[in-house]
């Protein structure tokens, strides 16, 4: 089977666990999960190239009865004698060991039976009992053997966290496996880009990053004859431009009940900063209640939004900080807003391209933490990251400051980290380097007065060679987010 992973971008690791899953000498329970359009069938199709003893994938938006009618033509489609329709997903499941129990042996692997079930959450609808049928057939039968490999799969990472993880029915403690299926990180990005042959430097990968995250599928909607800005224009400001429909459907297909997400989600936009949770109260209109915990905490699983606390300050006043960033491209740029069809191409050097990118460049360092981390030669050392702001201070003179990134570490060196993107070297005046010092010196005071505070500068384009470049403790490159 390892031959099979050739040529496949990434994913090593969510391999080599799909590889053990059929080397065991137990029946498994894989769970894969991730958000939509990350990679997740893709990766199990090109790991099994369809050598499925079955397959099926919910349907979106169907009754109970459509997707159990949809179940049992997909059983009869791949081998299981005609047989009546199930009245429910008791018998449906029943009707599936009797189509295992018949596979012929070209459609095992390593001897396993692989049995992969995609967009679960779509087969979960309400009052249907799915979940506990599913729970059934794997403690009834199914883990009980020694030669099935059971994937189920689903966009809908809270469903899977709240329906599955956290079951405390039949599937309790069942899964075997884990797999989380993450966004590309640059250096996966790139390696895309050139197996599609864009022809595109790391400058303009990390902006195409800063737009569109490092969801693999977005990628591919690139073209090789068109550049960066007109390949966004005919993605995003075109009439019946394909990432505008793609946004519309990313919260229905993630959530029961999208309005309510979107609505938190319209809130976090307009601070990128974060807001508290008093302040998403009042601009989303959901009262301060486990409804509006729920939310959050599901946009968080889902990979959309972070939770983030400060070291000096109350566990009650952290904020909640929008992160996506292609819901955050298109909330900026896109959202209520009319622009003409070459929109990009004509604003890449304006203000608000600008003002954009350094937000945008902030985040995919944070992104890239663990490449930060492997660049200043800290990888071993255990560290907490988070933005730091601090209100005026008029009794010491201290006006309002916040910093980029704060890497705060176990051997007691804190890096107070300002991240900038620009097409030039960037050079730090002596104004700049006199207010580094006052945001160092404060922080030192109010938050880490035993520890030593480091000034470190995250470019794009590199420092300009001047007295100032010498007063800042360590440098991360473009180069450096490339990292693997």
């Amino acid at each position: 089977m390892e031959t099979r992973y050739q040529n496949i971008i990434g994913r090593q690791e969510e391999l080599r666990i799909l590889l053990d899953a059929v080397n065991s000498r137990e029946s498994e329970f894989v769970a894969i999960y991730g958000r939509r359009r990350v990679g997740k069938t893709y990766l199990v199709n090109k790991a099994f190239k369809g050598q499925f003893a079955f397959q099926y994938t919910g349907l979106e938006n169907k009754n109970n009865k459509e997707q159990l009618e949809a179940f049992h033509m997909a059983l009869i489609n791949q081998g299981l004698r005609k047989c009546p329709k199930p009245k429910n997903w008791i018998e449906a499941f029943y009707q599936l060991q009797h189509l295992l129990e018949s596979v012929k042996t070209d459609s095992l692997v390593n001897g396993k039976k692989v049995v992969f079930l995609d967009e679960l959450p779509w087969m979960d609808v309400p009052r249907a009992g799915f979940v506990e049928a599913l729970g059934n057939f794997w403690n009834r039968w199914a883990g009980w053997t020694e030669d099935i490999v059971l994937i189920i799969c689903g966009n809908a990472t809270s469903w899977m966290f709240n329906k599955v993880f956290r079951n405390h029915g039949g599937l309790y403690n069942r899964i075997t496996k884990r797999i989380p299926v993450y966004p590309f990180c640059l250096t996966e990005c790139e390696q895309l880009c050139k197996s599609m042959n864009l022809g595109w430097n790391r400058k303009q990968i990390v902006e195409a990053y800063m737009i569109l995250g490092g969801i693999p599928h977005y990628w591919t909607k690139f073209k090789k004859e068109q550049s960066l800005p007109s390949n966004v224009d005919r993605l995003f400001f075109r009439r019946g431009a394909e990432m505008k429909e793609e946004y519309g459907a990313l919260f229905s297909s993630l959530f029961s009940h999208p309005e309510a997400y979107e609505a938190v989600i319209n809130s976090l936009s307009q601070k990128k900063k974060g807001l508290s949770l008093k302040e998403i109260s009042e601009l989303s209109g959901y009262k301060l209640s486990g409804r509006l915990s729920t939310i959050l905490k599901n946009l968080e699983l889902c990979g959309f939004i972070e939770k983030v606390s400060q070291p000096n300050k109350r566990k009650r006043d952290a904020t909640y900080q929008l992160i996506d960033n292609f819901v955050l491209f298109y909330h900026e740029f896109i959202l209520k807003k009319e622009v003409e069809s070459n929109y990009w191409s004509t604003h890449v050097k304006t203000h608000a391209h600008s003002a954009w990118s350094g937000l945008a460049f902030e985040r995919v360092c944070f992104q890239h933490r663990n490449q930060i981390a492997k660049a200043l030669g800290i990888s071993g050392v255990y560290t907490s990251w988070y933005a730091w702001s601090a209100e005026p201070d008029k009794e010491h003179g201290y006006p309002g400051m916040q910093v980029d990134m704060v890497i705060d570490r176990a051997d007691d060196v804190v890096n107070l980290c300002e991240a900038k993107f620009s097409t030039k070297p960037f050079a730090i005046t002596s104004e700049y380097m006199e207010d580094l010092h006052m945001r160092q010196g404060r922080y030192q005071e109010e938050v880490a007065p035993k520890k030593a505070v480091h000034l470190t500068m995250i470019t794009v384009s590199g420092i300009v060679d001047n007295p100032q470049k010498y007063e800042i403790n360590s440098f991360v490159e473009l180069d450096d987010l490339f990292l693997p």
